[in-house]
């Protein structure tokens, strides 16, 4: 095999399956690439046995081939070339590869591309569109309450639920709660709901522009779900168990609701939670306004005794009437308001044991979930 293609050509292409590249491999060659030539040009392939990512790059071929080449140092390497073009020979008689660009030179032991496991088979007459924006949305607004880590693997998925006029995203770690609906025109008979690992969905949003005209090309089979975004695929091995019954959760009857700048109470918390232990460590949040008035200050204090504390007030307008006093974890309120777009937000108060209901009116379809704090701190 020998071909050549910019430098940005071949770095965005690496770059682009590299998540998919098996961190501790058990099978060797899954700690590469794949790449070979065929019609579409060059095309690279990661693959960790639960997610796949195939990419497709425009180079010339002077040689067919293929052959799987070490991620991390085809990654290192490409980034490090210089700007200019890059030339790869594959040498199968010493199963080694020559990367060429301007006067840099670097030769990397190769392994067999017959080893390299196929991606799984999505068949094609399965396939839906949904527009590239919406899609960004979805797994923008679900992203913050998905689990990293849990004995239980669909806390660490988002549960997405076709119907055939909506799409709806749900993610939970227990401690909150995201949710976000959708229109689309979806061939459909019956709901279709199944959990997609968080991590292949944070890799299809990372491809998608909010003011994008792509449409994404999805597909479901029993085990796996596909995503195409441009000549980019993801192919990822469903998460199995129950997703819980999100829908009790959500709190009836919110007897105050707190409207109030959401930069200045993201801002706010950022300064307040100097004073927190850690990420983890709960903030204090009381209202305080004249009876009978409908604006007031919000009062949002940290304090732990080996530190010190800290105390910040905004201003806030409150819809409805209760004694509001909630503590909650500091990084769990700053994750949501960092992804919102609106200005203001809205904070739904039942009681100190109840959620938070996080809202947007800029985004009604969207609902963030909260738990307090067991009791006030």
């Amino acid at each position: 095999m020998k071909v050549s293609c910019s430098k940005a050509a071949l770095v965005n292409g690496v770059q682009a399956v590299y998540k998919a590249v098996s961190p501790k491999a058990t099978i060797p060659v899954l700690s590469g690439i794949l790449m070979e030539t065929c019609a579409q040009g060059l095309r690279l392939v990661a693959y960790d046995l639960d997610l796949g990512i195939e990419t497709f790059i425009p180079v010339t071929i002077e040689r067919e081939g293929a052959m799987v080449m070490p991620a991390r140092y085809l990654s290192d390497i490409t980034r490090r070339l210089p700007h200019s073009e890059v030339v790869i020979e594959y040498r199968e008689e010493v199963r080694a590869a020559d990367i060429l660009s301007d006067r840099s030179n670097f030769t990397v032991k190769t392994m067999p591309a017959g080893e390299y496991p196929a991606l799984p088979e999505i068949p094609s007459v399965s396939t839906w569109s949904i527009p590239e924006p919406g899609l960004k949305t979805m797994i923008k607004r679900t992203a913050p309450a998905v689990a990293t880590e849990d004995n239980r693997a669909f806390y660490t998925g988002i549960y997405t639920i076709f119907e055939r006029d909506m799409l709806t995203m749900v993610s939970t770690d227990t401690f909150r709660l995201a949710h976000r609906t959708m229109s689309v025109s979806l061939p459909l008979e019956n709901q279709v709901g199944v959990i997609i690992p968080g991590k292949t969905l944070f890799e299809v949003e990372r491809n998608l522009s909010p003011e994008g005209d792509r449409e994404v090309s999805m597909a479901l089979t029993d085990r796996h779900a596909m995503f195409r975004v441009g000549s980019t695929t993801y192919i990822t091995r469903l998460l199995e168990g129950q997703f819980p019954n999100y829908k009790q959760v959500f709190p009836q009857n919110i007897p105050a609701r707190l409207i109030c700048d959401r930069l200045q109470l993201l801002n706010s918390i950022d300064r307040v939670s100097l004073m927190c232990k850690d990420e983890l460590s709960a903030i204090r949040m009381v209202y305080t306004g004249d009876e009978g008035m409908a604006s007031g200050f919000l009062t949002i204090t940290a304090n732990t005794p080996e530190i010190g504390d800290a105390r910040d007030d905004i201003p806030v307008s409150m819809q409805g009437h209760a004694e509001v006093t909630v503590a909650m974890r500091a990084r769990y309120l700053r994750d949501v308001l960092r992804v919102m777009d609106g200005e203001e937000v809205c904070l739904g108060y039942t009681s100190f044991k109840h959620p938070i209901e996080v809202t947007d009116e800029k985004d009604p379809a969207y609902t963030y979930l909260l738990m307090p704090v067991t009791a006030p701190v």
